[in-house]
């Protein structure tokens, strides 16, 4: 098994009961999650993956584990294969999530902090709209997520080409 296909079943997990999951990206923020999602009601859910128990045992090390109001995640789980990680090896309030035979398995649901980083939670999403800005180029992002111009869009015509400028679009010396 590849560290991918964890990060993917713990997508496809954490899709199930959030609106909004983002996984592996790198950020300048001192914790980069493997999986994290938002349920609507605000909460947050973050997923670790860990393939080797040396990379577990590691990842004790950080910062943001032994200070845990310094981390992302209301609720926090480590997804592994099974036996990797046992229920006596967590850190408190931890969940943990095993793979067999391709099926997520919870066993033992996280019990929440409530006293998570939100400043890095936020820092972590305005990185993703950041980058999501520049992917679409000139268009302001609100734009863009209203779906304005979805017609052209899918005719794979610029959204740009024949927007016609008015005079109040545009300041003049």
């Amino acid at each position: 098994m590849r560290h991918s296909t964890l990060v993917a079943m713990g997508v496809r997990w954490l899709s199930r009961q959030c609106s909004v999951v983002l996984y592996e990206f790198a950020t300048e923020a001192d914790e980069n999650p493997d999986v994290i999602g938002w349920v609507p009601a605000a909460g947050s859910v973050l997923i670790e993956c860990k393939l080797t128990r040396p990379d577990f045992l590691r990842d004790a090390t950080k910062t943001v584990r032994r200070n845990p109001r310094s981390g992302m995640g209301q609720r926090r789980y480590y997804l592994c294969p099974a036996d990797l990680i046992q229920v006596k090896d967590l850190p408190p309030k931890w969940g943990l999530l095993w793979v067999t035979k391709g099926q997520v398995t919870v066993k033992r649901e996280a019990r929440g902090h409530p006293e998570r980083n939100l400043a890095a939670e936020v820092r972590f999403l305005t990185s993703m709209l950041r980058r999501a800005q520049i992917r679409i180029g000139t268009r302001p992002l609100s734009e863009w997520l209203r779906g304005e111009n979805r017609f052209e869009a899918k005719r794979g015509i610029s959204p740009t080409l024949h927007r016609v400028i008015r005079k109040s679009d545009c300041t003049l010396p």
